[in-house]
């Protein structure tokens, strides 16, 4: 059912240098040439604060991508029936609610009708002012093709995990995709966890997420099933929010993240590449946990695979992740996409990886898709790093860019200073 998978992105205007800094849970800070959204307090707050910085990017978020671009030229739908469509099925939990309510009511205090207003002749009679519905549709409709990897012990040059990932998607004409990229880092009471985001303006959810344990997931597409049910779905980037941020002082984070996921109900595939310091899951760096909408399964939603279970890359030392099953199912679709799963295996097996090499991996099997690869990461557990890189052009994939590397100790020290002000 492709309007349950379409992915809403934000947009290019930014307000002007001497704008004044509203008093909200929020700061929004650069590093190079990267944006970074600091929140803070309840998960109200936090959204409140966001929807505040970030409102004069909503209305071309809207118009460009998601209505005109990912509605009109991808579904045969119209955009209202769009939205009941996903509406309809989707469920959401209470703080996530909250939250992106907030951000509505962050925007409509911060931002004029007009800002807020969507003139889009194709989609709307007249003019069309954004609505809290809006957000949720956009949160609730993911899809995306993309690759990663994670190794450790002899296949990393620290010995310890490093991880990486592209997140490979169709870029809209107007770019509105890759230009606002943030990295968003909480410090969120209602969670009581502390986490980094590679997201944009009003969504909510994890594609690209670290914590301040070092533990990261990152969410991939996976063939579609025949789902058990067709309501009660959980966003599923909102539902790898909840998962992720469920391993902050686990004994067992893999288990965790597996509980998490089987009560929320999905209605298509996903791979989630988690990955943690070597020493929180008895010497093993990451894990690949497959899960789709049919709850029969003697798995039940969720298969965790663990280094050596996959077929296409035995090593003890090494997961791999892309866009199909490799323990789950092992019938739909082509079992190495793209080739990106060998390529991936076999420079990996030519020597050690370390946070430098990690870059010219990722470009090697950037472009999973039609698209590009709008963002890829790097995380480095030894070193407490995150290399972020973002595509500048819509023509032009992340990897070929320079990183923007970010200190997570110093990220998640500077949140908790500014909680504190």
């Amino acid at each position: 059912m492709i309007l349950l998978s379409l992915w809403a992105c934000a947009a290019t205007t930014t307000p002007s240098d001497d704008a004044e800094v509203p008093a909200v849970n929020g700061r929004l800070e650069h590093q190079g040439e990267r944006d970074v959204l600091y929140l803070w307090g309840s998960r109200y707050e936090m959204g409140y604060a966001e929807g505040t910085l970030t409102c004069h990017q909503i209305g071309p978020l809207f118009k460009h991508y998601l209505v005109d671009f990912m509605v009109g030229e991808y579904s045969s739908y119209s955009y209202a029936d769009a939205r009941l469509l996903v509406l309809g099925s989707a469920a959401f939990e209470p703080g996530e609610i909250e939250e992106i309510q907030g951000y509505f009511d962050g925007a409509s205090d911060a931002c004029t009708a007009e800002q807020l207003t969507i003139d889009s002749p194709d989609a709307f009679v007249e003019p069309y002012h954004l609505q809290v519905e809006d957000l949720l549709f956009a949160n609730a409709a993911a899809d995306f093709g993309c690759s990663s990897f994670t190794v450790w012990g002899d296949a990393s040059t620290t010995g310890d995990t490093i991880h990486g990932r592209n997140f490979d998607w169709i870029i809209d004409p107007e770019g509105t995709f890759i230009h606002d990229h943030l990295l968003k880092v909480y410090d969120s009471v209602d969670e009581d966890a502390r986490f980094a985001s590679v997201m944009l303006p009003a969504m909510a959810g994890c594609v690209s997420c670290v914590t301040d344990e070092v533990v990261s997931a990152t969410l991939h597409d996976a063939p579609e099933l025949p789902a058990s049910q067709m309501v009660g779905i959980s966003a599923r980037m909102l539902a790898t929010r909840s998962a992720l941020l469920a391993t902050i002082g686990a004994s067992d984070p893999v288990a965790a993240v597996e509980d998490v996921l089987e009560a929320r109900p999905q209605i298509s595939g996903s791979n989630i590449h988690l990955a943690m310091p070597m020493a929180r899951n008895g010497g093993q760096g990451g894990v690949v946990l497959e899960m789709d909408g049919e709850r029969t399964h003697p798995d039940g939603q969720v298969t965790v695979r663990r280094a050596g279970e996959d077929s296409e890359e035995s090593r003890t030392d090494v997961t791999l992740a892309a866009n199909h099953y490799a323990k789950r199912r092992i019938d739909l679709g082509d079992p190495d996409t793209n080739g990106r799963v060998e390529t991936l295996a076999a420079m990996i097996d030519t020597a050690p990886v370390g946070a430098d090499d990690a870059g010219t991996l990722l470009d090697a099997v950037k472009n999973g898709y039609s698209g590009i690869t709008a963002h890829s990461i790097v995380v480095d557990t030894a070193n407490r790093e995150l290399r972020l890189y973002v595509a500048d052009e819509v023509d032009r994939s992340a990897t070929e860019g320079v990183s923007t590397n970010f200190d997570l100790d110093v990220l998640f020290d500077h949140v908790r200073e500014l909680s504190g002000l």
